[in-house]
């Protein structure tokens, strides 16, 4: 086998290979496209996650018990204070 040959075997499968790469290139570039896009409704400009009405009501829940344990707590040592005396 001579060089020649070889080439114009090798050719259309190299030529494939860059058109697979062009296109694989290009699908990468709208995915990013596509998740940039997305990203202003994640993070404020301020670079601060946002919130999630699911996360927040929780965040609110766990908030609304802590103070309520911690009132309970006033009250109990309020009680244990005023027994001391």
């Amino acid at each position: 086998m001579n060089m020649q040959k070889i080439v114009d075997m090798l050719f259309p499968v190299l030529l494939a290979a860059v058109g697979w790469l062009l296109t694989e290139i290009a699908s990468f570039n709208n995915r990013l496209l596509s998740i940039e896009s997305k990203m202003p409704a994640l993070i404020t400009s301020e670079g601060v996650p946002t919130d999630s009405p699911v996360s927040a009501s929780r965040r609110q829940d766990m908030k609304d018990d802590i103070m309520e344990d911690i009132h309970d707590l006033q009250v109990r040592v309020k009680l244990m204070e005023e027994r001391q005396k």
